[in-house]
């Protein structure tokens, strides 16, 4: 209530009027404020909103939140896709996990000062420290959430956000000769990181070296002695994004009969879909020759299994 009370006068910090005065009531000009007062016809409810949102852009701003969270800043962390950026469509993905429209992300981004990431061949901040310093660094953590997987924890099927993870050592641990460089490097929650060891019950885990999953954390869990060895496994939640936008391009051709990317000369995808041979017994079954279209087919599988 004293936060509304101080932050939410009338004509206060109202992104409406671009000669509203902004921060707390105690520092704006009284006259100024006055006339915004007099144009400001927004709720209390309206008021509040604004009032909240302009003291948290405040606490961000000024370093009252402090200046690391587990090796971030404690600032809009965001990732995105360049295409998204480029059509001004899609989800970009903060630290904490939240989805951001990529429209608000570019309404906000002129009014932040960015890093900008982009990987291609090389990158001007420090990545690779071997031996010489064990926990990794702000612009480790940074580089780390803008991979493809950096999002949540490496260990299959764990949910957790960048902002509650450390930089495990993956390839090699540290007490056995491990290198802090980027490239061996995974995000892992506190919980997953401590099971990491060479016990029974225990995982071990590594980078991978090569193929489509090159440089992602693989995970496998150690087997009891004399027990086969378990499967290595990725966590596969990042991908789903992808998969989900791939599989909807891929519906979108099936309905329309083209590409809907507006590039006409790329050439069609293969179905995300594979056709299946199989069809539930309360539907047609299918003639000697037929397939099924790739929307048909993903039915199909849905109704089996539910």
């Amino acid at each position: 209530t004293m936060m509304f009370a101080v932050w939410g006068k009338p004509g206060l910090n109202n992104p409406d009027d671009p000669h509203s005065p902004s921060g707390p009531a105690g520092t704006a000009d009284p006259d100024a404020l006055t006339a915004a007062a007099d144009r400001d016809g927004r709720t209390l409810a309206q008021t509040n909103h604004d009032a909240l949102d302009a003291a948290l852009a405040a606490g961000f701003a000024d370093g009252t939140l402090g200046t690391s969270h587990r090796g971030l800043p404690v600032q809009l962390i965001i990732k995105a896709d360049l295409s998204d950026l480029i059509r001004e469509a899609g989800l970009a993905t903060t630290a904490t996990g939240t989805l951001l429209p990529i429209r608000d992300l570019i309404a906000m981004a002129g009014d932040v000062q960015p890093w900008l990431a982009i990987f291609k061949d090389a990158t001007t901040v420090p990545l690779h420290f071997g031996r010489g310093r064990r926990l990794a660094t702000r612009e480790q953590r940074l580089v780390s959430f803008a991979r493809p997987d950096g999002e949540v924890c490496s260990a299959p099927g764990c949910d957790q956000p960048a902002t509650h993870i450390e930089l495990h050592h993956a390839h090699k641990d540290w007490a056995k000769g491990g290198l802090t460089d980027i490239d061996d490097l995974a995000p892992a929650c506190p919980r997953h990181n401590r099971m990491v060891g060479d016990q029974p019950g225990q995982y071990t885990t590594r980078i991978a070296r090569s193929g489509p999953d090159e440089g992602r954390c693989l995970w496998r869990l150690n087997a009891e002695p004399g027990a086969p060895p378990n499967p290595e496994h990725l966590n596969r939640r990042p991908d789903i994004p992808k998969r989900l936008q791939a599989h909807l391009e891929q519906v979108r051709r099936e309905i329309h009969g083209r590409n809907t990317s507006g590039d006409q000369t790329r050439p069609q995808q293969q179905p995300v879909w594979p056709i299946v041979d199989y069809w539930p017994a309360a539907l047609p079954p299918l003639r000697p020759g037929q397939t099924y279209t790739p929307v048909e087919a993903c039915l199909a599988e849905l109704l089996v299994r539910n």
